[in-house]
């Protein structure tokens, strides 16, 4: 079992994205394995570390910073149905029975 984070969307058309095992950055950066393509977002903005099992959400921008639940961070534990705003756009952490490899996923 893994983790996905889930975009929340004004229309209630919900992406997904897993978080694969080790590091998942996300980001504005063609480099990210999570892209949002939008000017507040950081090329590199912010990354989770997953290892057994347990998710750490670090953040890399200095500026706008990351929000865990509503409250700026620097780094935290994630747990299921955390909620990960980065700039404009919101993310739901969920548990996922199966987590493939998240390179390339966009969010644009």
């Amino acid at each position: 079992m893994g983790y996905r984070l889930i975009m929340l969307t004004r229309d209630g058309v919900d992406r997904s994205f897993d978080v694969r095992e080790g590091r998942t950055t996300i980001g504005r950066g063609d480099r990210c394995d999570v892209r949002i393509s939008l000017p507040r977002v950081s090329s590199p903005h912010c990354e989770i570390m997953l290892e057994n099992q347990r998710a750490l959400l670090v953040n890399l921008d200095e500026i706008t910073g990351t929000l865990l639940n509503g409250r700026s961070i620097q780094q935290a534990t994630l747990n299921p149905d955390d909620e990960v705003t980065i700039g404009p756009v919101t993310f739901r952490l969920e548990h996922s029975p199966c987590v493939a490899d998240a390179s390339g996923a966009q969010a644009d």
